[in-house]
C-alpha cells in the first residue's frame, strides 16, 4: 500500500512538472517568455527553429509578435505568454493571455491539397493569403506551404474577433516567408 501511495505521488509531481514546462511569464525588459519552474531546458529547445521532414523551418511563433504588437492587434493588455513551441517538427504554437480574452497562433506545414479538405461549415475569407476560411471561431490561412491558425477571444463579437484574427495573420504571414 505504501508503494502505491509513493507511485501515485510521483505521477502527480511528474504530471505537474510536464504541464508547467511550457509556461512562462513575460520579462518586461525583453518581451520574451521567462520559463517558470524547472523548464529552462525545455524552453531553450522550444525557442530554436523547428525543421520539418520536408526541410521547411518554422520559427518560434512567440518571437514573431512582441507584447506591444499583441496589445495593438487585440486592443487588450498581455498578461501572460505561453511559449509551448510545438510538439512536432511541422507545427509551432504560442498563446497570449490578455486582460480580456486570449490570442492563439499556430503554424503548421501543409500542402494546399491538405488545406483544401475543409469542414462543410467553413466560411471562405477573402483577401488574405492564398486561401483562407473561418470555422468554429478560428481563422485558417494558407500561404506558401504553411497554415496559420489564429484564434482570438479579445473582442465582444465573433465578427470583431475575426477582424483581430485577420490583422494577426497579416502581421505573422510576412515573417514566415
Amino acid at each position: 500500500m505504501r508503494r502505491l501511495t509513493v507511485t501515485a505521488a510521483t505521477a502527480v509531481l511528474l504530471t505537474a512538472a510536464v504541464t508547467l514546462t511550457g509556461c512562462g511569464v513575460l520579462d518586461k525588459a525583453t518581451d520574451t517568455p521567462t520559463p517558470t519552474g524547472g523548464a529552462a531546458a525545455a524552453a531553450s529547445s522550444a525557442s530554436a527553429p523547428t525543421r520539418s521532414a520536408a526541410g521547411t523551418t518554422l520559427p518560434d511563433i512567440c518571437t514573431l509578435l512582441t507584447k506591444a504588437d499583441v496589445n495593438r492587434l487585440t486592443g487588450q493588455r498581455v498578461t501572460l505568454m505561453t511559449n509551448e513551441g510545438g510538439a512536432t517538427s511541422g507545427a509551432r504554437f504560442c498563446q497570449w493571455q490578455l486582460s480580456a480574452g486570449q490570442l492563439d497562433v499556430t503554424v503548421n506545414i501543409e500542402t494546399r491539397d491538405q488545406f483544401d479538405v475543409q469542414n462543410k461549415d467553413a466560411k471562405q475569407v477573402d483577401g488574405i493569403g492564398e486561401a483562407a476560411y473561418s470555422l468554429a471561431g478560428h481563422l485558417y490561412v494558407y500561404a506558401a506551404g504553411k497554415v496559420v491558425d489564429v484564434y482570438a477571444t479579445s473582442a465582444s463579437t465573433d465578427a470583431a474577433n475575426l477582424k483581430v484574427e485577420q490583422r494577426t495573420a497579416e502581421a505573422v504571414l510576412p515573417k514566415l516567408a
